[in-house]
């Protein structure tokens, strides 16, 4: 069937010219998602939203990678904000628009109850999450122009009824009042922008989901996400804020002597994806990957080494069969793991690398699971860690359902993940320089 493309300034969409009448209502519609998508905002569910909330549970609120410490002189603030936004809300008719009142809010407000997180927000029964093109094919499909300049494209859903389920496009005002201060620097009355042009960066926003938890808002993008890529080939990702987006940053001028090493070719190329890609699980494995490429070598060297106690002049087959079954043993992944670590680290070097930092400390040695006693046997130390790496290992490489074993789900692992970076990336640059030298 045939279709027509409209296009404005901010959206590009597809209808089939059988609706014509359903076309104009979809493009009139249109203009009030996007950037003003905080409009459709339900009255009622935004009084009960103002209802439920508690500026006595707040303790400390992020404002663009600051930590503001909620004391009572910040919950006075708060609470006369609250107050006199309550009061106009329940004053306000359907069809009156909630945002004329916005003028009585702060940074403060938005970022202790409208933020939930480094990515999204929530009022009423309005959800929104920043996301960007996945890819730089997806970037062209939805953004058209370069640099000072961006024509952003939309991408619109609804249900059976016509009514509108989410749309992915510009970002609102609203989302962009929340984490303004991780964008815009204001240094002593100087603007700077912390990126070049921040409109690369959209979102999506999802409408009427009043009753659904933000677990359930993050499955329905992910679903979403999935429609649009296996449906259009167009792929998303959300993006998160942090704090090091606000810094400066430093342009060192570097001096250092470099002697060629020698590293083997194939674990420098993992090594390489393991230090660019920003996936934590596959960051994790890009690194595992790195020790896993020696397996052999140390079973090699370790049967090589039992060798040595053979007399092959007069062979004594019941301690060469020892050593056989020994070698298949070591020949299982767990055990390998545990051979190349051996082979590879400095125990005192170890120790030093864990009380380098207290974080390593607290997250490998104070862990409730598989944790790392440093006082203990060299060969105890060498297993703990080996059980460590092996079983995150195993919970990002495996995804059988159904189980009771950890698994490493994307997104929403991801953060536990990351505490495990520091010592996997650590053992793969040990691991390679070992058997580098080697050669």
């Amino acid at each position: 069937m045939m279709t027509r493309t409209f296009y404005r300034q901010y959206s590009v969409f597809k209808v089939q010219t059988s609706y014509e009448a359903s076309l104009c209502q979809r493009a009139f519609g249109d203009l009030i998602m996007s950037i003003n998508g905080d409009k459709n905002i339900k009255t009622d569910s935004l009084k009960r939203w103002a209802q439920s909330l508690n500026v006595d549970e707040l303790n400390v609120i992020d404002i663009g990678g600051r930590s503001v410490l909620a004391d009572e002189e910040i919950k006075k603030i708060l609470r006369a904000q609250l107050h006199a936004f309550y009061d106009c809300i329940n004053g306000m008719g359907e069809k009156d628009d909630w945002r004329n009142l916005q003028g009585l809010l702060s940074p403060l407000f938005y970022n202790a109850f409208v933020r939930i997180d480094n990515s999204s927000i929530r009022i009423g029964d309005f959800y929104e999450c920043l996301i960007e093109p996945a890819n730089i094919k997806t970037y062209k499909k939805i953004i058209r122009g370069y640099n000072d300049y961006l024509e952003i494209g939309a991408v619109h859903l609804y249900d059976l009824n016509n009514n509108v389920i989410a749309s992915i496009g510009e970002k609102s005002d609203l989302i962009w009042s929340v984490f303004y201060n991780y964008f815009i620097k204001d240094d002593n009355g100087s603007i700077e922008h912390v990126f070049s042009n921040h409109n690369k960066y959209l979102s999506i926003q999802l409408f009427n989901v009043e009753p659904l938890s933000v677990k359930e808002l993050k499955s329905r993008i992910n679903e979403i996400f999935l429609f649009l890529s296996m449906k259009y080939d167009m792929d998303f990702k959300v993006f998160e804020v942090n704090s090091v987006m606000t810094s400066v940053g430093n342009a060192p001028i570097i001096r250092d002597e470099y002697n060629p090493v020698g590293f083997e070719e194939v674990p420098m190329y993992y090594l390489s994806n393991a230090n660019s890609t920003n996936d934590a699980r596959f960051k994790f494995l890009s690194y595992y990957q790195v020790i896993e490429y020696f397996f052999v070598r140390a079973q090699n060297y370790y049967f090589l080494n039992q060798l040595k106690n053979i007399n092959t002049s007069a062979i004594n087959h019941i301690e060469l069969r020892k050593i056989l079954i020994d070698y298949k043993k070591m020949s299982s992944e767990r055990e390998s793991l545990k051979l190349v670590i051996d082979q590879s680290i400095d125990i005192s070097d170890f120790t030093e690398f864990i009380k380098s930092n207290s974080e390593y400390y607290n997250a490998y040695c104070n862990s409730e699971d598989y944790k790392i006693d440093i006082t203990k046997s060299r060969k105890k130390i060498i297993s703990c860690i080996a059980d460590r790496v092996y079983t995150y290992r195993c919970s990002i490489a495996h995804s059988k359902g159904d189980v009771e074993e950890y698994i490493a789900i994307p997104f929403i692992s991801n953060e536990k993940i990351a505490l495990e970076i520091p010592l996997v990336k650590y053992l793969s640059y040990k691991v390679i320089r070992k058997y580098s030298k080697d050669n």
